[in-house]
């Protein structure tokens, strides 16, 4: 479904921005609307709760009209906003126009630049995912060459990472099929 397709993506930038020690997830609670046709789940809204009090939502829908595939291909709409004490993190586009976004923290942790919007990465743009076609595939499989070679690569999405985004994901189904906030699993915590 959409959750595992596609929502395991946005899960792990967020983990891997806010920091995967920050953003510990405890509790889910999710709804999902799930295709008449196949029963996978096509759009969905949740709310995760972390150990540390911080909470985070987010939805996503597969039901957007078109596809990447279409003509005109239509790309995926990303947004996220986090919202913490130094100040906000806004990261948006549409993932086939690098130029349709950017990251930005607004500034909270200075009373003399509060507000203050300051564009990180300003020769990126908007890049989210890599659909590149043509040369040698994605950057992620050019980084997992370069780890099988044993040169230096970028780690977009460590283990601890995709653990997180599972357990996640995990939740957030059964929490749909249960209608309840669900505890996350914590496979790590010994026996």
């Amino acid at each position: 479904g959409f959750a595992w397709g596609q929502q395991s993506h946005i899960l792990s930038w967020i983990y891997h921005v806010a920091g995967v020690e920050n953003l510990v997830p405890s509790k889910v609670f999710c709804h999902m609307t799930k295709s008449d046709k196949t029963g996978a789940d096509v759009s969905h809204a949740a709310t995760v709760i972390c150990s540390n009090g911080a909470t985070f939502s987010l939805s996503g829908t597969s039901l957007l009209p078109g596809n990447a595939h279409s003509d005109p291909p239509v790309a995926k709409r990303i947004e996220i906003k986090i919202f913490g004490t130094k100040g906000a993190v806004i990261y948006r586009g549409d993932d086939r126009d690098p130029s349709s976004g950017k990251l930005e923290w607004l500034r909270g942790d200075d009373e003399e630049e509060m507000g203050a919007v300051e564009v990180q990465c300003p020769d990126l743009g908007f890049e989210f995912e890599d659909l590149d076609q043509d040369g040698n595939g994605p950057a992620s499989l050019q980084c997992f060459i370069d780890s099988c070679l044993g040169l230096d690569y970028y780690v977009g999405a460590d283990c601890l990472t995709g653990l997180r985004s599972v357990q996640t994901i995990e939740a957030m189904y059964r929490s749909h099929v249960s209608g309840n906030c669900e505890s996350i699993i914590d496979s790590t915590e010994e026996s």
